[in-house]
């Protein structure tokens, strides 16, 4: 994300009209942005400061914003794959311990939303180390990290885990793969002593059998599953009320921590 407080050429904006009309796009002073509110030459956005009020052709009045992670996540990133929601990503995160510094495994790639999170973590001097078996999905995710010059801090791997890990003393795993209890002892071995590892299971079935393998290969513990639900409000006085729409489930997360076998 830049620094300067004035929108130059090449740079990253958010445009927002009303909560249902958010634009990321990239200033090209040959280009127009369009929308059913109006348009605009992108030209007149460069000088402009960040946060200021910006007047469409039709006369409506838009915001231009320095975009954030969450903006292009939700609106700048393209996507091939299911992917990993904010609310999920976040709990995630928190729960990993990571820190600028930390060396990072993260396992099935997809569209690279949830790389992008850790990597802006890790960074400057941390490193993820992903495994992605799809060719098409390890080109998708460099693109989408490219646009924050986050792809510096990630090596992708064309590679299925279960086949093995090159990487040990990791500080932290992320694993998103459909079977991920094929790969344990390869996981095991990767990570430091102690170290934490996020499974994310779209179905209960994948994360009883992760528990039943856990158990029997002994060198996990502190195991918990939890299911993140996240609702809007709309606010207006005298009238608050939850949104009629919610994100509701879209996955199960389990949590571990590598300990000592005998």
């Amino acid at each position: 994300m830049p620094s300067h407080s004035k929108i130059e050429e090449g740079d990253y904006v958010l445009i927002i009209i009303d909560p249902k009309r958010r634009w990321v796009i990239r200033i090209d002073k040959d280009k127009r942005f369009n929308s059913d509110r109006g348009v605009l030459d992108l030209k007149n956005l460069i000088g402009v400061e960040y946060g200021s009020k910006i007047s469409l052709s039709t006369g409506i009045e838009a915001e231009v914003h320095k975009p954030l992670l969450i903006d292009f996540i939700e609106r700048g990133f393209s996507r091939a794959t299911q992917v990993i929601y904010p609310k999920d990503a976040g709990y995630m995160l928190y729960m990993s311990g990571i820190s600028s510094g930390s060396k990072v495994l993260e396992a099935g790639v997809g569209s690279g939303f949830l790389t992008a999170a850790i990597a802006n973590i890790i960074k400057p001097n941390g490193r993820v180390y992903a495994y992605e078996i799809r060719k098409e999905f390890i080109s998708l995710a460099l693109r989408n990290l490219k646009i924050l010059n986050l792809d510096k801090f990630v090596e992708i791997k064309q590679r299925d885990i279960r086949e093995g890990i090159d990487e040990r003393n990791l500080d932290a795993a992320f694993v998103d793969i459909p079977n991920p209890w094929e790969a344990l002892n390869n996981l095991y071995q990767a990570l430091k002593p102690s170290a934490p590892i996020l499974f994310f299971f779209p179905t209960i079935n994948q994360v009883e059998k992760l528990y039943d393998t856990i158990k029997e290969h002994g060198g996990f513990s502190d195991l918990r599953c939890v299911e993140i639900l996240l609702r809007e409000y709309r606010v207006a006085k005298g009238m608050t009320r939850p949104s009629t729409r919610m994100i509701g489930h879209t996955g199960y997360i389990v949590f571990a921590r590598k300990r000592k076998t005998s």
